[in-house]
């Protein structure tokens, strides 16, 4: 039992089959035991590297004949890509043939030897610049974007916060003379980098919120769930000769702390994947389709009109 335990928890680690088949009746050479499952793992080993050089040659094949110069930018969508691939199996439960996306390589190994003999004061401002110039650059799409959809609009037809901001931003006078303008589109060149610059910082902001709000609402309930085991659990620990209030509290304390990194530590690593979409789009999915005349949720429902004479026919008799 333990060998077929160990050969299972190999298998599930690895996500391959070792073929290796225990045998309860005879007794287990463990020495042998142990050789063959090394050298399982060594074939697999191999099988599995062949396989993802061959799908790792395909893909740069493809990328390749796809663009025939291949910038810095390409050439980061490839190395991220070649990390990833698509994995077939056979689900015995649905007895259907489905794919899986497994990773390929993993590069945390690399990254570390990369950073070993780095200062650490210098490889933290460096992260540092890196986020804040995408920042930046984030800040800047959104703004534009944001300009894009509202350049129909006057300055006194946007948000009260906005509004607010731009005053602060322009000064009161030139905030009137680019209202009495018209629309957004007639504002000029300083103006628009102005106004573009105002609205990117809304929509970044808006962005970070949800992201504090989205990763605190996932630890929060996680917590919430710790908190009810530990409530329930913590009378146990009477039989060992401790108070059972002070043992709550302590660590009640422990796992508010841990929250509290727990909240810290998915927003920074968050961060740096942020993805936002613009409230256009947002706003378009959740509007619903307009009714067009003349379908079929104009006219009137006939099974509906049956239904009623049949009930009039069966009262009349």
């Amino acid at each position: 039992r333990i060998w077929a335990g160990l050969i299972q928890a190999v298998e599930r680690r690895i996500g391959e089959s070792l073929n290796l088949k225990p045998s309860f009746s005879a007794a287990i050479d463990w020495d042998q035991a142990s050789e063959d499952l090394q050298n399982a793992l060594e074939t697999v080993w191999d099988a599995r590297t062949e396989r993802i050089l061959g799908e790792i040659e395909t893909d740069l094949q493809n990328a390749v004949r796809e663009n025939s110069t291949l910038e810095t930018r390409d050439r980061i969508g490839v190395l991220i890509q070649m990390s990833y691939g698509q994995r077939s199996f056979f689900d015995r439960k649905t007895h259907q043939r489905q794919s899986v996306k497994v990773a390929r390589l993993s590069y945390p190994f690399y990254a570390a030897n990369l950073i070993t003999d780095r200062d650490p004061d210098e490889l933290t401002d460096q992260v540092v610049r890196h986020l804040d110039g995408a920042q930046v650059s984030l800040k800047k799409l959104l703004g534009n974007a944001a300009f894009s959809r509202l350049a129909g609009s006057k300055l006194d037809q946007l948000e009260s916060r906005t509004q607010d901001q731009l005053r602060s931003e322009l000064g009161q006078e030139l905030f009137d003379q680019y209202a009495g303008q018209g629309p957004l589109s007639s504002v000029s060149e300083n103006g628009r980098e102005t106004i573009s610059n105002v609205l990117g910082n809304q929509a970044l902001a808006r962005a970070q919120r949800e992201l504090f709000l989205s990763v605190g609402d996932r630890e929060w309930v996680d917590y919430l769930t710790q908190m009810e085991a530990l409530r329930t659990s913590i009378g146990l620990e009477a039989y060992g000769q401790r108070d059972p209030l002070v043992q709550y509290k302590s660590k009640a304390f422990d796992l508010f702390n841990v929250l509290l990194d727990s909240i810290r530590a998915g927003v920074v690593a968050h961060m740096f994947r942020l993805r936002t979409t613009s409230s256009s789009s947002a706003a378009a999915k959740k509007a619903p389709a307009p009714k067009q005349p003349g379908t079929d949720k104009d006219k009137p429902d006939s099974s509906a009109k049956k239904s009623g004479r049949r009930r009039k026919r069966k009262r009349k008799r």
